[in-house]
């Protein structure tokens, strides 16, 4: 789309909003004016009607002396007979409709409608206030209502005062209001024909004047933005289309449209000129370049042959390190299985002679199998980073794997005067997984609570089911969708927020000072992670110190994203870690 014609759409798009605000900006104006002009017309109306009645209350008495019979029978004009007649006269010789009304009128005639009962109860509810006025439908056509309270006067308390019930001069019983009471209403009636009528010519003028003036601006600045901005930009269009089509020699005259265009068509002609000599020199700058170029990518191609020696080297120091782990970690489990069996052989046969011997005795067999657990965690990981664990994908019950936790942790945490409690929520569903390894998981975050919680704590292992499908949870792992939640509990010193971050990491502890109290390898939850990952799972943490931990492993109900088949070789590395477990 060209400039100018947006330019047009951005005029025309202004001129119909300015409209329309000018539009509801006047008809607002105007009908609070109408509004405004109506209240006071109808309040000096209401004021002249007030000053008859209060003339006929003055005069009360003057009248009352020529208004009884020989009979003593009132036939006198009393102020609201006078009131009334006048109003009505008012009515029918003009178009508005005036009438004096109460809750509890004399004459039927003074009865209110809706509009002046609500008005009615708004002064006696608000003494203060002095009309009641507003736009509102009246024998179906729309009307301006005015109601005008009128207060009780020391005059009207001989026909309206005390004591009530007692009979005035027109054999009326009274009231019984007070002074200062509100003794009724004059309520005006205003057709609004002419006023609208009115309205609608003042608004049609005033738009019609804005919509002129805003044209006529709106044309201006068009012709001002085609001569200062449009028609220079189209020489300057045409400059670079003789520049793309290889004439480097153009020239852009000076433009009087303003300092802007002068200064960027000088900017244009100077460019032009850089061009040209650039050009001109063209040939010289790309076999400079060549050359550097062809120099670069020699010292690029050393680089990479640099790059692909170190990291072959790096391969085979990574692959040496963990064919190291792996036989260290074999040929020191061949002696510790034997040291283990013999510690265990020794607790089950042999009574010791003292307690010191007991003590050497539990000692040998507790070191021994921690250090078995981390001769494990080493050659477990020195499988992960090569690659060689695969899983060993089934329908697993949840219920099983913790059932198998809670056997093993147990008596570890009665042992350590813990109390430990494990559930799974009744709508946790079959996950396909490696029963094996989400075991290890468990078993590692469930021993790390235990060892990090002091006597008297409680570690809790929870199972939880969170779908992600519209249907919730499905019947078989065919249709399962969502998350199984394992979260694991305890109440111990916690870890810091900087730390946790880190503890996830090989060889990693929060304390690693030599004078640590907590021993360990920093592997365990590194295993878990990874094995947790491999379930296309993830696990997350969150403690503080003092507060305990509670580590939270997702893993998903239809397994990993990409499964694979397990090896022969993979087939046994599994079977050789179950034998490492047992």
């Amino acid at each position: 789309m060209k400039l100018k014609t947006k330019f047009l759409c951005l005029i025309a798009m202004l001129l119909a909003v300015s409209l329309g605000a000018n539009l509801l900006w006047t008809m607002g104006n105007k009908h609070a004016q109408m509004e405004n002009e109506l209240r006071v017309q109808a309040h000096a109306l209401a004021q002249q009607m007030d000053a008859v009645w209060e003339f006929m209350v003055a005069n009360q008495d003057r009248l009352a002396q020529v208004a009884f019979t020989e009979d003593g029978v009132y036939q006198g004009l009393h102020c609201a007979i006078a009131g009334r007649i006048i109003g009505q006269s008012f009515t029918m010789q003009s178009d508005y409709t005036t009438r004096f009304v109460n809750f509890n009128p004399r004459n039927v005639a003074g009865e209110p409608d809706d509009y002046e009962a609500a008005a009615l109860s708004a002064f006696h509810d608000d003494g203060s206030r002095t009309d009641y006025y507003g736009f509102t439908d009246y024998n179906g056509e729309q009307v301006f209502r005015y109601v005008a309270p009128m207060t009780i006067e020391e005059a009207c308390l001989q026909c309206h005062g005390e004591p009530v019930g007692e009979l005035d001069v027109t054999g009326t019983p009274k009231e019984g209001w007070k002074m200062g009471d509100i003794g009724g209403a004059i309520s005006i009636i205003m057709p609004l024909d002419v006023y609208q009528a009115s309205e609608r010519d003042s608004i049609v003028q005033d738009v019609l004047f804005f919509a002129i003036m805003l044209a006529v601006c709106l044309v201006a600045v068009y012709v001002a933005l085609t001569h200062l901005v449009t028609r220079p930009l189209s020489k300057i269009q045409a400059g670079v289309e003789q520049v793309s089509g290889g004439n480097l020699n153009v020239q852009l005259t000076y433009s009087e449209s303003s300092q802007e265009m002068s200064t960027l068509m000088t900017e244009f002609n100077g460019m032009a000129h850089e061009l040209a000599d650039v050009y001109a020199n063209l040939e010289d700058e790309v076999a400079d370049r060549t050359a550097r170029l062809q120099e670069a990518n020699e010292v690029l191609e050393r680089q990479r042959r640099q790059l692909e020696a170190v990291n072959a080297q790096l391969v085979d120091e990574n692959q040496y390190k963990s064919d190291f782990l792996s036989m260290v970690s074999h040929e020191l489990r061949t002696p510790l299985t034997s040291i283990v069996a013999f510690a265990d052989l020794l607790n089950k046969h042999v009574v010791p002679a003292s307690e010191k011997e007991a003590k050497a005795l539990a000692g040998i067999e507790a070191n021994s199998q921690a250090l078995m657990l981390m001769i494990n965690d080493i050659l477990e990981m020195s499988r992960l980073d090569a690659g060689r664990v695969k899983l060993s994908l089934e329908v697993v019950d949840i219920g099983d794997v913790v059932g198998m936790v809670r056997a093993t942790v147990g008596p570890l945490a009665a042992k350590e005067h813990l109390a430990f409690t494990a559930e799974v929520a009744p709508d946790v569903p079959l996950v396909r997984a490696d029963f094996d390894k989400l075991v290890h998981v468990l078993q590692n975050l469930c021993g790390n609570a235990v060892k990090f919680t002091p006597d008297g704590g409680e570690v809790r292992l929870e199972a939880t089911y969170h779908p992600t499908s519209r249907n919730g949870s499905a019947e078989n792992d065919g249709d399962a969708s969502g998350e199984v939640w394992l979260a694991v509990t305890d109440t111990g010193i916690g870890i810091a927020p900087e730390d946790q971050k880190r503890i996830f990491e090989k060889f990693a502890q929060v304390d690693s000072s030599s004078t640590r109290r907590y021993n360990g390898t920093g592997l365990g939850l590194a295993i878990v992670r990874e094995y947790v990952e491999l379930h296309g799972g993830a696990v997350n943490v969150e403690s503080a110190p003092g507060r305990g931990s509670t580590f939270t492993v997702r893993i998903p109900v239809a397994g990993p994203a990409q499964e694979e088949t397990p090896s022969p070789e993979a087939g046994s590395i599994e079977h050789d870690s179950q034998e490492e477990r047992e």
